[in-house]
């Protein structure tokens, strides 16, 4: 049964990566994900491919950690002989509030403080999903993991996230998938499933450009790395848009890749994102 839960997992995360790339307009590997996601589908007993797909139509995700005896999907206890059973992994075991499927996890990565307070009202723009600290106007990686590293340890050093070295693991998994860089020297690294929290990101700037996997190996110059809690990730691809829409134009990324501090960059990314993210 492990070996199907696996499956899952990663026909999850096929479905993820196909809707993030048609969300960036990136048809580069639509065909190949449409196709693995067909094959990893007919592998599958067909009751579990069904029952897959019918909380995939229902929920933003179908297969969560169990973490601490809770459903990361919904928050419930799970009562103890079925997180046993999860441990085990020997059966498929559905959560009996919100019927996701579970599988265990020893620790999630969490989320340590928010941009803001549970009850306070959103800010217009990036203001809700970002902070003027989390601004990188001057990159030194000279590679693609070297610069999600930096992000990263930026984000941990803030006091937003812990265990910065799962995070690039998963960071760096998931770029393995299909590469997060589109046209226009944008990329959006992102890490899922982490526990606590609202959703989050941190910008780099890399005038210079570097090799981030990009369609025609064109250099990305701008970096929005995102961290994605369960409860989030339906925003996720809101925020990827109002980014895309807000740096269209050749004339705002010549700007945002001119500043030079912190507050520069948030000043500008602020301004931009007003009208393209509510």
């Amino acid at each position: 049964m492990k070996h199907i839960i696996t499956a899952l997992i990663q026909l999850q995360d096929l479905n993820f990566t196909l809707q993030e790339q048609k969300a960036l307009t990136a048809e580069t590997h639509l065909e190949t994900l449409e196709k693995n996601i067909a094959a990893l589908s007919r592998d599958l007993p067909p009751d579990i491919c069904k029952t897959f797909t019918s909380l995939l139509n229902h929920y933003a995700t179908a297969v969560v950690p169990m973490s601490g005896g809770t459903c990361s999907g919904c928050g419930m206890s799970v009562p103890t002989i079925l997180a046993y059973e999860v441990q085990v992994g020997e059966k498929l075991i559905q959560c009996p509030r919100c019927t996701r499927i579970l599988f265990y996890r020893e620790a999630l990565p969490r989320q340590l403080k928010r941009i803001r307070a549970i009850n306070e009202k959103p800010s217009p723009g990036i203001a809700r999903f970002s902070s003027s600290r989390l601004m990188l106007p001057q990159l030194e990686a000279k590679t693609r993991d070297e610069a999600l590293e930096e992000m990263i340890n930026l984000m941990a050093a803030e006091g937003f996230v812990e265990k910065p070295e799962t995070l690039l693991a998963t960071a760096i998994s998931r770029e393995s998938i299909v590469p997060t860089a589109i046209e226009h020297g944008l990329a959006f690294p992102h890490v899922r499933g982490v526990e606590g929290g609202g959703l989050i990101f941190a910008a780099g700037l890399k005038k210079q450009g570097l090799q981030f996997g990009a369609p025609k190996n064109r250099l990305t110059k701008v970096v929005f790395f995102i961290v994605i809690p369960l409860a989030a990730s339906a925003f996720y691809l809101q925020l990827i848009t109002g980014l895309m829409e807000s740096l269209r134009e050749a004339d705002s990324r010549a700007k945002l890749l001119e500043c030079t501090t912190q507050d520069k960059m948030w000043k500008l990314l602020s301004q931009l994102t007003k009208k393209t993210i509510a």
